[in-house]
């Protein structure tokens, strides 16, 4: 079970505090008994799957001193514990958005907007699970720019297209699900169920002489549940 690790703990001193294993501490003297105990957490340490514990670490304590008989234990843990990953599923996997035509006018400065067409992308996750999202330009993979390339079929020039995600023009990214992929950003933690991760789409003016004619797009997106 790739991603997870274990962690050993046992009583500091008498206090009832813990001490993270491995650890050598020299108990002041006590007369009497007294319950020692000892711990185990797991930890992630990479990325989680799903899957069953089958193997699990041990951890030996050992006791020595002048008042007591050297004494050994080892603390096992019982496997077969199961691992149930944050798994979402798209609900949503193409969305086409017709952008309505727009006036040269509305175009007339470099950088100005029009057209703004809202869509939405459903994912259907368990409640809690962190949704992150990165956009990318098939076009040109290598863009990190808000502007998205022109696909193939559009025959205008001196024009954009933008996607917004509330407020915030979307950068384009790799097309990976990395946590914190560059231009990733995050949709939000799920509420459980189907969740609505609204967008919004619209022209923008670019460089260059404003050429009437068709403009096409196209952005694939990469979920990446954390």
């Amino acid at each position: 079970m790739p991603g997870i690790g274990v962690r050993f703990y046992i009583t500091s001193l008498w206090n009832g505090s813990w001490v993270q294993a491995p650890v050598t501490q020299t108990l002041p003297g006590n007369n009497g008994g007294y319950a020692h105990y000892t711990r185990a957490d797991l930890v992630v340490t990479g990325s989680v799957g799903s899957g069953t514990l089958t193997t699990l670490p041990s951890m030996t304590v050992t006791f020595s001193g002048d008042c007591i008989t050297t004494s050994s234990t080892t603390q096992s843990l019982n496997t077969g514990s199961v691992i149930a990953s944050n798994t979402c599923s798209e609900t949503t996997p193409s969305v086409d958005v017709s952008l309505p035509k727009a006036l040269s006018p509305a175009l007339s400065t470099n950088g100005a907007t029009t057209g703004s067409t809202p869509f939405t992308l459903g994912v259907n996750c368990p409640a809690g699970v962190n949704v992150n999202v990165t956009l990318t330009d098939p076009a040109n993979p290598a863009n990190r720019t808000t502007t998205l390339s022109l696909a193939q079929g559009s025959s205008a020039s001196g024009v954009g297209l933008q996607i917004v995600n509330g407020t915030t023009v979307v950068a384009y990214g790799p097309d990976s699900a990395t946590a914190g992929n560059m231009n990733q950003w995050s949709a939000g933690i799920a509420p459980g169920g189907q969740m609505q991760i609204p967008l919004t789409a619209r022209y923008v003016r670019t460089t260059g002489p404003l050429i009437p004619g068709a403009v096409k797009g196209t952005t694939t997106f990469t979920m990446s549940y954390q």
